[in-house]
């Protein structure tokens, strides 16, 4: 269990109050997911960098918080979560699922994300980058991680991105049986 959830450039980001809202249309997403800076839409790569690091405070503050509503809200809702040592995460609904499970027996207590390089083609931009993590289970000691990410952001029709795929994994080398 060294590696988890997370790392997502995350930056997954802001709220989904009930299981309604996770199931609403992605271009009704609630406003603190969808501030596109200088615009409604970020046309290049440097727009869409900077849109992403404003929102990984927000995704870092939900994670640490294990808050799964504001977790969702990064997400569209046919989004798509490939984590280590586990089976691939389809839509919002298995990805609170799994965050929920995730939470309840740890709690992400520092999360680092680093934006390294940022590609727009059309609609779609491509975020690679490198978390660093601590996680803490609630029995036993805490776990500290360093790894790797590209998510595939996904303009809406408000000109906001959401995380479309995320593919995570870590640095570390496996743990000795």
């Amino acid at each position: 269990m060294r590696t988890t959830l997370i790392a997502v450039a995350a930056f997954a980001c802001a709220a989904c109050a009930t299981k309604n809202d996770a199931n609403r249309p992605d271009s009704s997403a609630p406003a603190a997911a969808t501030v596109a800076p200088g615009g409604p839409t970020p046309a290049s790569a440097a727009e869409l960098r900077h849109y992403a690091d404003s929102l990984q405070k927000r995704y870092i503050e939900a994670a640490t918080k294990g808050d799964v509503a504001a977790l969702s809200g990064f997400y569209t809702n046919d989004a798509i979560v490939l984590a280590p040592n586990a089976k691939a995460v389809h839509g919002r609904a298995e990805i609170d699922k799994a965050n929920t499970q995730m939470f309840s027996t740890t709690k992400v207590t520092a999360l680092k994300l680093s934006t390294e390089d940022v590609q727009v083609a059309g609609d779609l931009g491509v975020e690679t980058g490198a978390y660093e993590q601590t996680l803490t289970p609630k029995t036993g000691k805490p776990m500290h991680d360093v790894g790797k990410y590209i998510v595939v952001w996904k303009r809406q029709a408000d000109g906001s991105w959401k995380l479309f795929r995320e593919i995570y994994n870590t640095d570390l080398p496996p743990a000795k049986s």
